[in-house]
């Protein structure tokens, strides 16, 4: 890769950057020469540094993941630019060593959509909703009666982990619009800022046991990952409904199934799953309680333009304030902000 006169900026493993608002790309091209890049989940990092080589700043879906490995062999890379609210998949220790600066989307900008697509797979769960659709294509609309009863909201109790932004949200919705019971589990808040929040605080223990909906919104770091195990699914509700919108690795998929085939989790509703994308082989699709969206969340056009003009402002701080001339500009970095989200969802 030839290294222009303006910076080049890689659009790595993103479909929906600049497609719906391609105002966005045309921002970008007027200081910065743009490629898109794809990536495989498993490259090595041998192919990162072949398709990044040059490459000033990326703007990073939640695929692939960005290690030590792979940004120490990127001495050009000036700053990562995380298409969404998550930095999961980048090593933000490196970066702060390397002098990398990371950003990533504001909450406020997915917060009503992310929330918006929980409460879809809780109804699409909690009432049946694509086994409905599938029994009447099958011609098979009397069958009805066989399927599980539906879940009322209103009087039901909703179990929310995590309780920043988008959990929050959903509490909003699920109190003021259901007159559900909600009820949540986040370390990080005082029982004040949850009834602030329009939920009770509650253990992680009590929730399992005792919510008839559990809806996952807390980041994936080292706190959370295989929050939910084997030992998890023996304590729920019988007959739980789970909705994910936040990353797989929060639960191990193996018990889940396991819980799914015993009835102990009565469906499964999720947006995200651990290596996506899949294909239609995936272990999860052979388990009939279960729905599976691609990843939809901030997939809205509300969401999506403020997203990218996220992306479009941050490079802008990047490579017009500061002068930008070319590979040797790297010593004016700023550092990388190390802060680890924990249990806030952001």
């Amino acid at each position: 890769m030839l290294h222009h006169s303006k910076p080049t900026i890689a659009i790595v493993n993103s479909s929906s950057f600049g497609r719906a608002f391609p105002e966005h790309i045309e921002r970008l091209e007027r200081f910065a020469h743009i490629i898109r890049v794809e990536i495989p989940n498993d490259a090595p990092a041998s192919v990162f540094h072949e398709k990044l080589r040059d490459v000033d700043g990326i703007i990073a879906s939640v695929t692939p993941r960005y290690s030590r490995e792979v940004l120490q062999g990127l001495p050009t890379l000036r700053v990562i630019c995380r298409h969404g609210v998550g930095c999961d998949n980048v090593d933000l220790d490196c970066c702060v060593e390397l002098g990398i600066p990371v950003s990533k989307v504001g909450p406020e900008v997915e917060r009503e959509s992310v929330a918006q697509m929980t409460m879809a797979l809780m109804h699409a769960a909690g009432r049946q909703i694509v086994s409905g659709v599938d029994t009447v294509r099958r011609g098979a609309w009397a069958e009805r009666a066989k399927l599980p009863l539906g879940i009322d909201f209103a009087g039901s109790t909703v179990g929310l982990v995590g309780l920043g932004a988008i959990g929050s949200t959903v509490a909003r919705m699920l109190t003021h619009g259901y007159r559900a019971k909600v009820i949540a589990y986040d370390p990080y808040l005082s029982e004040q800022q949850i009834t602030d929040r329009d939920a009770t605080k509650v253990s992680l223990d009590e929730l399992i046991a005792t919510s008839d909906v559990i809806s996952l919104h807390c980041p994936l770091t080292k706190e959370t990952s295989r929050m939910l195990t084997a030992e998890t699914f023996q304590k729920v509700k019988r007959g739980v409904v789970l909705v994910n919108t936040t990353r797989g690795e929060i639960l191990d998929q193996a018990a889940l199934i396991s819980a799914l085939h015993s009835g102990a989790v009565g469906g499964y509703a999720t947006d995200v799953v651990e290596g996506e994308p899949i294909d239609a082989n995936h272990e999860l699709l052979k388990v009939p309680n279960v729905i599976i969206t691609p990843h939809l969340g901030g997939y809205s056009t509300l969401s999506l333009r403020g997203m990218g003009l996220t992306m479009v402002e941050d490079m802008e701080s990047v490579f017009t304030k500061s002068g930008f001339v070319g590979v040797q500009a790297n010593s004016a970095l700023s550092r990388a902000d190390s802060r680890v989200e924990r249990m806030r969802h952001t």
